[in-house]
């Protein structure tokens, strides 16, 4: 038969049967293929259903047919309510040992007893077995959907991640609903038949029943019905994470455009801080040498300040005594012309003489007057410098604080730029995870989703080399993943035996696998044993499509490193805590989990419009 080619791969309609030997086309092809499996277990349902009840019966009227010998048995029992099939084990053995004694009179309505059990066994029979084909092919979906629709995300992150935080809750919160719906089948007859099992402990659909057909006393009627409403309320979870998967991409695509908006204003904000911040700082070094300029005048005419001072005060008691001794002499002088008309020779020549002192002091009055206001000039400039001083240092504080306080929102505008970026690149790197067919073909053979050139720290890529970067949020959840790097971190030189042991799919030869060796060797001859492991593992990984822990655990045996093994086991046997964080993001179609006797029937039990 000749090779399938690309196009006709591409062409065909997929079934959940081919995704165990081939690759989803894309992710629409996949939910097509789920779809069509939902579809096929749910006819499979409605022939049980048909089987169980009959062609010409409604269930009403099987019920209704059951219920008089019920309560002609129960009657017998001498019970109410029948919860446990362990009520009526008295009426049963008395029914035994009356058939295999023909001549025992026995108080039973044996007919009754006998349908009694025909409805028992037949409950048990279809409950038991019935629905194994349809819970397996519901869990084979289950399967699937956690193997590729995935969040590429863990559940708790930066807020700007949210969407994806919501999805990976949304995403376990389903699974473990669809979980709970099919444990609880096998569960319902379990309790039956030992501790017993009460009408609130079922689904809305059977206490429906219950209560229109009134049997609410016999719960076991019923059980049938809500184990078809189990294996509905999965249908309609793995229905409603198959539209929250379908629209995830374009919601991240939504979160990625939101952030870059918000990231070019705060860019815009991050360059007017850094032209404040440089305005304030010019500012700064502006006051400061003011400062220093006052500092220096003021230094300069410190030491003559008081010396400037005391002349001041000198000056103003000369300036004083001036103004004093010159209204005096003036006064002696007029005193001298009023007394006498005609003056002595010895008296004009006292009143010439007092005449010159006067002219001599209003001469000199001036001087001191200038002197006097020079030395005021320069005192005052020396108290404007001080003022200004003053001012300036109280500029340069109201500087220093605002200065302070923009390189503080410059800090957090920068580290929110960075923060926005990274999650940005975090975002693209899950939509293109959502978006891209090669990704569904590396989950299909177990591969790692990343390069060693394409993480944050760039570098170099080797060609043919696959490096898984460890800090992506899916990687720590992949068991595979978690024994490879302790592994390789073990083994030392003990790597080629456990390469030549692995076990290969399909088988590479021993020619092939000498040649890998040599090929790691070579182009890691530099690098330490355990890259040299490291690579090994990554390539069995890439070439062996059925790659798993167990068959990493049972070569490590096979060479003789139980050691390594058991550290295997202990490094997936640890938890990590996550701490649950409160979202607001966008919301997908949940279904509440309520406890483990009252189940998610009823959020379930509602259509997907």
């Amino acid at each position: 038969m000749p090779l399938q080619t690309g196009l006709a791969f591409h062409r065909k309609r997929q079934t959940l049967e081919n995704l165990t030997l081939e690759r989803p086309q894309n992710l629409q092809s996949f939910y097509e293929a789920v779809e069509d499996a939902l579809k096929k277990i749910e006819n499979h349902l409605r022939y049980v259903e048909l089987e169980y009840y009959g062609v010409e019966r409604s269930p009403d009227e099987e019920i209704k047919a059951w219920l008089p010998a019920l309560t002609t048995v129960m009657g017998h029992a001498k019970t109410g309510i029948l919860v446990s099939k362990q009520q009526l084990k008295d009426v049963f053995d008395l029914y035994d040992r009356s058939i295999g004694d023909p001549t025992m009179i026995v108080k039973l309505d044996k007919e009754a007893v006998q349908t009694t059990l025909e409805v028992i066994s037949k409950v048990e029979l279809y409950i038991r077995h019935k629905f194994e084909n349809i819970i397996n092919g519901i869990l084979l979906v289950t399967s699937y959907m956690k193997k590729y629709c995935l969040s590429f995300s863990g559940i708790s992150g930066d807020v700007y991640l949210e969407t994806a935080t919501n999805y990976e809750k949304q995403r376990r919160e389903l699974a473990d609903a669809i979980q709970i719906n099919l444990d609880d089948i096998p569960v319902m007859m379990d309790k039956f038949e030992n501790d017993g099992i009460r009408l609130t402990e079922l689904g809305s659909v059977p206490r429906r029943i219950a209560e229109r057909l009134e049997c609410g006393h016999v719960p076991f009627l019923v059980m049938f019905a809500g184990a078809c409403e189990n294996i509905r309320n999965a249908c309609i979870g793995v229905r409603k994470w198959i539209q929250a998967d379908d629209g995830y991409s374009t919601f991240i695509q939504f979160d990625i455009t939101d952030l870059e908006k918000k990231k070019e204003t705060d860019s815009k904000l991050l360059r007017d801080l850094q032209v404040k911040v440089s305005h304030l700082d010019h500012r700064l070094k502006v006051c400061k040498r003011e400062i220093q300029e006052c500092v220096g005048e003021l230094k300069r005419v410190a030491a003559k300040e008081k010396s400037l001072k005391k002349h001041e005060e000198q000056l103003k008691t000369d300036l004083r005594e001036i103004v004093m001794e010159l209204e005096m002499k003036e006064r002696q002088r007029e005193d001298t012309l009023h007394e006498s008309s005609v003056l002595t020779h010895k008296e004009r020549e006292q009143l010439e003489k007092l005449t010159s002192e006067i002219e001599h002091m209003r001469l000199k009055k001036p001087v001191l007057e200038r002197k006097a206001d020079d030395l005021k000039r320069k005192l005052e400039f020396m108290k404007f410098r001080r003022e200004l001083k003053s001012k300036r240092e109280t500029q340069l504080q109201e500087v220093k604080e605002e200065l302070r306080e923009a390189k503080r929102e410059l800090r957090r505008t920068e580290s929110e730029c960075e923060r926005l970026e990274r999650n940005i690149i975090k975002l693209r790197e899950i939509h293109r995870f959502k978006t891209s067919p090669e990704v569904l073909k590396k989950l299909f053979y177990n591969m790692p989703l990343t390069h060693k050139g394409t993480g944050a720290g760039g570098g170099k890529k080797k060609k043919g080399v696959v490096i898984v970067i460890p800090d992506l949020p899916f990687a720590d959840s992949d068991k595979l993943e978690k024994a490879t790097r302790v592994t390789a971190t073990l083994i030392d030189k003990d790597w080629i035996p456990l390469y030549r042991t692995l076990p290969f799919h399909p088988p590479r030869g021993e020619e092939n696998l000498r040649v890998d060796i040599d090929d790691i060797t070579n182009t890691f001859l530099r690098d330490t044993l355990e890259v040299h492991a490291k690579q090994a593992l990554y390539r069995w990984r890439r070439m062996h499509t059925r790659a798993s822990v167990d068959d990493l655990k049972k070569a490590l045996t096979a060479i003789k490193r139980k050691d390594i093994a058991d550290k295997v086991d202990e490094e997936l046997s640890k938890k990590r805590a996550v701490k649950p964080k409160t979202s607001s993001a966008v919301k997908f179609p949940k279904v509440l989990v309520q406890t483990q006797q009252v189940r998610v029937r009823h959020s379930l039990s509602n259509p997907i419009k």
